[in-house]
C-alpha cells in the first residue's frame, strides 16, 4: 500500500483484524485504538512510499 485510499476506513480495519486476531476491543477504548491505527499510518507513509527500483531483492533473512 503506498497510500491512504480515500475510501479506506479505519474503524471497520481495526474490527477486521481484531476479529482475525481473536481480539476483543471495549467500546470506551475503540475509539482510541482507532485514532492510534491513523496515527501509525501516517507515521509509515514515507517509508511506505519510498521508491525502490525494481532490481532491489530483499534479504532472505534478517540478522540484527
Amino acid at each position: 500500500m503506498t497510500s491512504e485510499p480515500s475510501d479506506f476506513d479505519t474503524a471497520t480495519y481495526v474490527d477486521l483484524m481484531a476479529a482475525t486476531l481473536g481480539l476483543t476491543i471495549p467500546d470506551e477504548i475503540k475509539a482510541g485504538v482507532v485514532a492510534n491505527v491513523e496515527h501509525i499510518f501516517a507515521i509509515a507513509q514515507p517509508v511506505l512510499t519510498f521508491p525502490l527500483p525494481d532490481t532491489i531483492e530483499s534479504a532472505a533473512t534478517f540478522e540484527p
